[in-house]
């Protein structure tokens, strides 16, 4: 009887000793950094992760202002919004376009702006400067088409303020958007609808774009932004390294296209 009470108590032992370890283990700053959490040096503990702070701030107390694409205005995203599975931060703008009067109503361009806060993903973990997301935002124009971007933005963790840096279009009505970081680059995701396919279909063409941050690591975050990397006929990579041979040269040349073969 008492050796089995021995051993129960032995393996209790080694739970609580295990345990302990494990607690430490996950509190210590190299498991934090591993997942891109906050490490509190005073506590001694790892706090949210780098995103869930950014969503936090931006969610409630720091509204980020997106950039209309192609015009110069700002919509503040100061409403959040689960629609299905996903949080989006949404903003609404609204612009007179021609007065009313007694026998016409006041024409209006309208529209929301909904910011994907489920699918952002961290481009770097920089807790104590400036940090770089990605997330996919929906431009609803309400009658003209449900327009799909990617946005870059960057978040200041001593001003608690997020900037609005970049966007690409991914299209109109896409569906199935995801962003994934990959060896630096930016691959995003998507499904279209194909030539034979109305707005009214559910897309079916597999997309797939490649981005990469330019100046991401300079001074002045206003200089960074994507830059949509095209694919690359084999005749420009003679190393076979993913890379054109015009950049280890410093000979690229914008004016050529460099998808179709390299001339003779």
């Amino acid at each position: 009887m008492y050796k089995t009470l021995n051993k129960v108590l032995l393996v209790l032992l080694f739970i609580v000793v295990a345990a302990y370890f494990l607690q430490n283990r996950m509190n210590s700053q190299e498991a934090c950094a591993e997942a891109s959490g906050l490490w509190n040096k005073v506590e001694e503990v790892c706090e949210a992760t780098t995103a869930q702070v950014i969503f936090q701030s931006l969610s409630k107390p720091n509204p980020v202002s997106l950039l209309y694409p192609e015009q110069d205005r700002l919509v503040e995203l100061s409403k959040m919004e689960q629609v299905g599975d996903y949080i989006y931060l949404r903003g609404h703008y609204e612009t007179l376009l021609q007065a009313g009067d007694a026998d016409n109503e006041a024409i209006y361009d309208r529209g929301s702006i909904y910011l994907n806060m489920s699918k952002m993903i961290m481009l770097t973990t920089n807790t104590t400067g400036i940090a770089y997301f990605s997330a996919p935002f929906i431009v609803n124009t309400a009658g003209s088409g449900v327009f799909i971007y990617v946005g870059l933005f960057s978040y200041d963790f001593n001003t608690h303020q997020a900037k609005h840096l970049d966007s690409t279009l991914l299209g109109n009505r896409i569906r199935e958007e995801q962003i994934v970081l990959k060896n630096d680059i930016i691959r995003v995701h998507f499904k279209s609808h194909t030539a034979e396919q109305s707005y009214a279909d559910y897309p079916t063409q597999e997309n797939e774009l490649s981005l990469r941050l330019i100046d991401l690591n300079s001074s002045s975050d206003k200089k960074a932004h994507f830059n949509v990397i095209r694919a690359m006929h084999s005749s420009w990579d003679l190393n076979n390294d993913g890379t054109n041979d015009c950049e280890s040269l410093n000979t690229c040349d914008h004016s050529i296209d460099y998808t179709k073969a390299k001339p003779d």
